[in-house]
């Protein structure tokens, strides 16, 4: 009984950790809905793995909702949208998913208990519990990462359509009917909100808001400036473009300057005593018969 449990415990990790592995690499970016859109569903299909958990957690989702509150769950709608709404997720469903991890992180964590590894069995259910948010963490920053990226051609391509007579917005929608990533879907959430009322500026402070991006907060910035002073609009973003390059290029040299003292670490505590050993080892087999004469 105890052999068919470790067997039956160890195929469910290998699933969820290839279920865990698939979703730290795919983001979803390509498959975002309009902000605020909540159909209490995911907008995307699961997969087998994916509607497994799903389908556990639709039983306990009631209850998760509840003891999310209001407050939480609003806080976790912002959270979602900042990070794409990716495997298109709303709140509803972000929450089914996580309770269906925390259910099977119990059901494990039982199962390491009645085999008598129950420390084991609490440390996967501590990683089933903050696996959602831990994931949705990672995403975010890997979108905001991409916003960065773009920006600057982004920028660059729109001067270009604004010098050539087109006016801002149809500049905006012919920049972004040739680019397809998040910055693109963040642009296009502006138009549709400047199309149903929404004024400039507070289209754009929203773009600022949720992309939580520095890049994307001096483009916004700037740009209103630029537009409160009357600059010409095709000169200003040529300026941006300058400044956001300038920018992430002294965020590279930052990043770089952080990874050479953990480069140096890895160095040191790897290769430096694999180095020390073979030289030892080399000392040892060279002088082999002088060790035996010493030692016996």
């Amino acid at each position: 009984m105890i052999t068919l449990l470790i067997s039956l415990s160890a195929a469910l990790l290998v699933v969820l950790g290839a279920v865990g592995l698939r979703l730290l690499r795919t983001t979803g970016l390509e498959l975002l809905p309009e902000v605020g859109a909540d159909s209490g569903d995911g907008t995307k299909r699961a997969g087998v793995s994916g509607a497994f958990i799903d389908g556990v957690g639709s039983r306990f989702q009631r209850l998760f909702l509840t003891l999310y509150g209001t407050g939480r769950l609003g806080n976790l709608d912002v959270r979602l949208r900042r990070a794409g709404r990716p495997e298109g997720l709303t709140v509803n469903s972000y929450v089914q998913r996580q309770a269906g991890f925390v259910v099977i992180g119990v059901v494990a964590a039982a199962l390491f208990a009645i085999v008598r590894q129950p420390l084991l069995g609490i440390l996967l259910l501590v990683a089933f519990v903050v696996w959602m948010d831990l994931w949705l963490h990672l995403v975010g920053k890997s979108r905001i990462a991409q916003i960065d990226r773009e920006l600057p051609d982004f920028l660059d391509v729109l001067g270009v359509t604004v010098t050539a007579g087109l006016s801002f917005r149809q500049s905006v929608e012919r920049v972004c009917e040739f680019h397809d990533g998040p910055l693109a879907q963040e642009m296009q959430t502006a138009l549709r909100e400047m199309s149903i009322g929404v004024t400039r500026r507070e289209a754009f402070i929203g773009v600022r808001d949720r992309t939580r991006s520095e890049s994307v907060g001096t483009f916004v910035t700037a740009l209103l400036q630029a537009e409160e002073l009357g600059v010409p609009l095709a000169q200003a973003l040529r300026d941006i473009a300058a400044e956001v390059r300038r920018e992430r290029a002294q965020e590279v040299r930052r990043q770089a300057a952080k990874a050479a003292p953990k480069v140096a670490l890895v160095v040191t505590t790897t290769m430096l005593p694999g180095a020390i050993i073979l030289m030892i080892a080399g000392l040892i087999l060279a002088n082999r018969e002088v060790f035996q004469n010493v030692f016996g």
